[in-house]
């Protein structure tokens, strides 16, 4: 089908917005376990805190499995059913695992219905973020990411709001409810995609092939050769190595955090509903750290100035984790109603401080992947980004919910080794600091070479 200029702008945005849709839905239907633990030990036959760790671990190994897949074969099932295709196909496999989640009769089932959705959920960062790159110039990539960030981060938000509302206040069956809510959001958004978007060509975004992005057909393939220079790359290890990191913190206080909170603040009346919302109020934060990181990112690269991008995600992270070492370490005193006032509000700034520091980095790394590596990589630096978040997740959830598992007063203890281990984690941006430069520029260079292979004309 043949668009104008202005139908493809056009087209391209409604196309991104439905994948902005698409991850807020992702993570609204992930949003709904940390905050129903309690309801899915009560009203959920068979679950356990173990098991619960169990649920939310083998969850993350499935989305790892299926990031791989994606990841390394998508560009080849992309060339038989096309991108657009294989990603309705992936998005409806979580959407109605979903359904029959809020169905589940028992551990057991509701264990399994996860699993699938896992497999279905894992395709959506290697496809959706090949799709971005493949739209939009390396100079608006990190800000586009960014939003994307942004997405994942309000759609956890939005499933702790209604998840929690849901599973707090219409009895036995709220959890059931919120799981069916976001079935219809999630099929109701993926509708929109199946009628709006499209599948921009591969590498069409690249500046050395925009004035002839129409007449050239870019089909270099994954080979093994150049999947050793992805892990060549000194930059994309040393931020996969963080990420791993991020991965054991994050997403541990992701599934726990409120639950954690809870007991912190036990002295309090009603200290679940003053949890929740120290949770989400802080994490307010995430939206303008994610965009606001991208944008400066972005504005770094348009000016040369690359290590920019770097220093802005190096002093985000480390800045961030001492926040968050205040919100979840120092003490919630509650012994009147005006220091339960003061400690709410406290607690709401630094938070929010943690959350906006730590997120500057989120859009200028999947950024920093599509500017140092080849098209037909872009989609596995990024399935190995969510690898390695996931693999980080497993790691802490496991750990934590073995922790508590027989002792409940470990859980202090459990929550500060995880907050360590994205500090500790930090220091890999210093590598990145130093030879993602040259990296950049071997890039540009290689694409120039490719784009000269492309437009030789036979003699």
């Amino acid at each position: 089908m043949f668009l104008t200029e202005l139908e493809y702008v056009k087209r391209r945005k409604k196309t991104f917005i439905s994948l902005w849709g698409l991850y807020f839905m992702i993570y609204f239907l992930v949003g709904i376990i940390p905050v129903n633990i309690e309801n899915l030990l009560i009203y959920l036959p068979g679950a356990t805190n173990f098991g619960i760790g169990v649920v939310v671990a083998l969850s993350l190994l499935i989305s790892s499995i299926s990031i791989l897949i994606f990841g390394y074969f998508g560009g080849r099932f992309s060339q038989k059913f096309s991108r657009k295709k294989m990603f309705i196909i992936t998005n409806f496999l979580w959407t109605f695992a979903y359904l029959l989640t809020a169905l589940s009769p028992n551990y057991i089932f509701f264990t399994i219905t996860i699993a699938i959705a896992a497999f279905g959920t894992g395709s959506f960062l290697p496809i959706a973020f090949s799709i971005i790159s493949d739209f939009y110039v390396h100079s608006e990539r990190g800000k586009k990411y960014g939003i994307m960030q942004l997405g994942l981060m309000l759609g956890s938000g939005m499933g702790i709001i209604f998840g929690g509302l849901l599973g707090s206040y219409t009895g036995p069956f709220g959890w059931r409810f919120a799981y069916g809510l976001g079935f219809i959001l999630g099929f109701l958004t993926l509708i929109n995609y199946i009628i709006c978007g499209i599948d921009p060509k591969q590498g069409s975004a690249e500046l050395e092939f925009k004035e002839e992005s129409e007449d050239l057909i870019y089909d270099y393939k994954i080979t093994i050769r150049n999947l050793k220079d992805l892990f060549k790359k000194k930059s994309v290890i040393s931020i996969l190595l963080y990420v791993l990191c991020q991965g054991i913190t994050s997403a541990t206080l992701g599934t726990w955090a409120i639950f954690y909170l809870t007991n912190k603040i036990s002295g309090a009346e009603d200290p679940g509903l003053i949890a929740t919302t120290l949770y989400l109020l802080a994490g307010i934060g995430t939206l303008p750290g994610t965009i606001m990181g991208g944008k400066l990112g972005d504005s770094y690269v348009k000016s040369d100035k690359l290590k920019g991008r770097i220093l802005i995600s190096i002093f985000g992270s480390i800045i961030g984790m001492i926040f968050l070492f205040g919100f979840y370490l120092i003490p919630f005193f509650t012994a009147s109603v005006i220091e339960i006032i003061f400690s709410w509000i406290f607690f709401i700034i630094i938070g929010f401080f943690a959350n906006f520091f730590i997120n500057l980095s989120q859009g200028n790394i999947y950024a920093i992947y599509s500017e140092v590596n080849v098209p037909e990589l872009r989609s596995t630096a990024n399935s190995f980004n969510g690898l390695m978040v996931n693999f980080g997740a497993i790691i802490g959830n496991l750990l934590l919910s073995s922790l508590i598992e027989n002792d409940i007063s470990l859980l202090s203890l459990a929550i500060s080794l995880v907050l360590l281990v994205q500090l500790f984690g930090s220091a890999f941006w210093i590598i990145t600091y130093f030879h993602y430069p040259k990296e950049f520029k071997t890039l540009r260079e290689i694409m120039t070479l490719r784009k000269n292979e492309l437009t030789r004309k036979p003699i």
